[in-house]
């Protein structure tokens, strides 16, 4: 057996976190437009295959992305929207 070896050690299987969990604060709509300026164009940072994203910063001063639903006509794609994080 060579110095630095792994001999027959079983190899351990890699482990992956869990990613830690997103807190999502409770905002009622008429938050959620003030935040974001009624979803204005000077508060809109990109858009999706579902919708678009707002930047707004909580009453906490932490600044979020709000991912708003287009609405759509097609149940199945408002199940994968749900699913993005």
């Amino acid at each position: 057996n060579q110095k630095g070896s792994r001999g027959s050690a079983p190899a351990k299987p890699e482990t992956q976190k869990a990613p830690p969990p997103i807190e999502v604060p409770a905002l009622s709509l008429d938050e959620l437009k003030e935040k974001t300026d009624n979803f204005g164009s000077k508060a809109l940072i990109g858009e999706g295959s579902y919708g678009r994203v707002y930047y707004a910063t909580l009453n906490n001063g932490k600044a979020v992305a709000v991912k708003k639903l287009d609405v759509s006509s097609e149940p199945e794609s408002n199940n994968e929207f749900l699913t993005q994080a």
